[in-house]
């Protein structure tokens, strides 16, 4: 004979099936393999300066040529006026809940998520200095970005966020970036809801005590 479930134990297996949320997160990064750009060559990781700060967990330094290291026998040194575009592309299957995005870069770079620029670059001397102005290479002159300055801007299906890097005081030219996005439905009961199961199962409690005084 089978047993039937008390009903305050359902009632508390209901609940925790309201609690459950679910969630996915999408990571991107700056590498060779996930980068495109828009010169005519491929993006490629690059031995980073020496004066910058090292890349983001998960990510390289990257430019489409040799560009980072003056002490690399392969060194370029890129022309000042150099604008080049770096996309990165992302598929997000729910809404977002909360996103970051890290961004280093030498010169400057702007922000630009699906075609709406959230930061500009700052192009305002003869030559914006990676080590004093953001966007840059230092972690000083990082770029941080967090959820409400990206999910406006953010929409399930393909995503895009460009970088263009710009070169404006010769030395070395590169970018580095990270970022994280998460998504999800949570079900988690609104106060009202878990009010109500609370009354549920104070209500539950006293029946079961009336009952065990009759028997």
């Amino acid at each position: 004979m089978k047993k039937k479930l008390p009903l305050l134990a359902v009632m508390f297996l209901m609940s925790g099936v309201l609690l459950v949320a679910r969630a996915d997160s999408v990571s991107f990064f700056s590498s060779a393999g996930t980068t495109t750009n828009s010169s005519a060559s491929p993006t490629q990781n690059i031995d980073m300066h020496p004066f910058w700060a090292g890349p983001f967990a998960g990510s390289r330094w990257v430019s489409y040529t040799s560009s980072g290291n003056p002490s690399d026998p392969d060194f370029v040194q890129v022309p000042n006026g150099t604008a080049v575009t770096f996309t990165a592309t992302f598929t997000l299957s729910e809404a977002v809940t909360t996103a970051f995005l890290r961004v280093l870069a030498d010169d400057t770079t702007n922000v630009v998520v699906n075609g709406t620029e959230i930061f500009p670059a700052n192009l305002t001397g003869p030559y914006p200095v990676c080590s004093t102005t953001p966007i840059g290479c230092l972690t000083s002159t990082e770029g941080k970005f967090t959820t409400s300055q990206l999910a406006p801007y953010l929409k399930i299906g393909v995503n895009t966020i460009q970088f263009t890097v710009y070169q404006e005081g010769g030395g070395s030219y590169g970018l580095d970036y990270a970022g994280v996005i998460n998504g999800g439905t949570s079900t988690v009961p609104e106060p009202g809801t878990i009010l109500l199961l609370g009354t549920g199962l104070l209500s539950a409690v006293g029946a079961a005590r009336k009952r065990k005084q009759r028997s």
